[in-house]
């Protein structure tokens, strides 16, 4: 199959992204284009690397990523941050796993949750519920709460799964194109994308796509952190990803389109267990911190989300599941 490839970016990964572009133009199945979609407003880097042609689309981790893509007739496109640095056989290596499983898409694992350090386990566990899991079938799975697990110990180079990262997946084009994923740009309108991945790789896994991903596939992660460092800075970080956190739920768990009561019910009890033990860690942390502000933004973003999906924007969304 012929693929192309897609990098949002804000132009100024410096010397990561041109590691990147490096990486693209030493491939052992080289693509057909190398597209690179640039935030409006920001200037393409002096140099070039190989064949990289650049276009200046609207700003936003959805918006760069979600296009139409008129431009690209190659079966597949292989969609990357510009913050990852591709082995040589890369490409070849997501190319034959989309191919020998019938995948419409292949994430790669780029975060290796598995091979996290047991303290790094532990604070996603705690903060978040996030757990390794030992389902021989599934990569990620996600929760009725809105957390995902993460297969513990994979032995295979591929696995099914309910989601994956969006550092680097490779899509076939039509798949892409058939899930509406424009639907979901409402998420842009937060200061930063928080759950873009989850909320865009579980449609496709929820609509009767199919979704996996392959592990040891050569690509690695540079975590340059160009869109998300103001993020990681500001001070309603808390207040924006809980709100963000609440509506992705409300979304792919709780009001999806294919929800029944009994689904509903089993969801909101989830969530609120969740809730719950957030509260505890949101206090905690406020002590530690001696900052009531992390305590109070917390129940300010469940607050304003449960706003948020009753407005009529939201609730004018079609449905996640078709």
């Amino acid at each position: 199959m012929t693929y192309s490839i897609a990098v949002r970016t804000l132009g100024t990964g410096g010397v990561v992204f041109r590691k990147e572009l490096c990486s693209i133009a030493a491939q052992t199945i080289p693509p057909e284009r190398v597209l690179i979609y640039i935030a409006e407003g920001y200037p393409r880097p002096e140099w070039t690397v190989g064949k990289e042609e650049y276009r200046w689309v609207t700003k936003g981790m959805m918006a760069q990523r979600i296009l139409p893509y008129d431009e690209i007739e190659s079966d597949c496109i292989l969609m990357l941050d510009d913050d990852v640095c591709l082995a040589p056989d890369s490409a070849e290596r997501m190319l034959r796993a989309l191919e020998e499983n019938g995948a419409d898409c292949v994430g790669a694992d780029v975060f290796r949750n598995q091979d996290m350090p047991l303290r790094r386990k532990l604070y996603a566990a705690v903060t978040n519920l996030v757990f390794p899991h030992w389902d021989g079938k599934w990569a990620f799975r996600l929760h009725a709460n809105g957390s995902f697990s993460y297969n513990a110990r994979p032995v295979k180079d591929f696995y099914w799964s309910q989601t994956c990262g969006g550092p680097a997946a490779l899509w076939r084009k039509e798949a892409f194109l058939r899930l509406h994923l424009e639907d979901e740009l409402w998420l842009d309108r937060f200061p930063f994308a928080y759950n873009e991945d989850t909320l865009s790789s579980y449609k496709l896994y929820r609509n009767g796509g199919r979704l996996g991903v392959l592990y040891r596939s050569g690509i690695e992660n540079l975590d340059a952190r160009t869109a998300s460092e103001g993020f990681r800075k500001s001070a309603e970080r808390v207040f924006y990803r809980t709100k963000a956190s609440f509506m992705v739920w409300w979304r792919t768990c709780f009001r999806n389109g294919a929800d029944t009561a009994a689904t509903r019910f089993r969801a909101a009890g989830a969530f609120g267990i969740k809730c719950l033990w957030l509260s505890l860690i949101m206090a905690a942390a406020s002590l530690l911190m001696r900052d009531a502000v992390v305590f109070s933004s917390y129940f300010r973003g469940l607050r304003e989300g449960w706003k948020a999906v009753h407005g009529p924007s939201y609730r004018a969304l079609p449905p996640y599941v078709k």
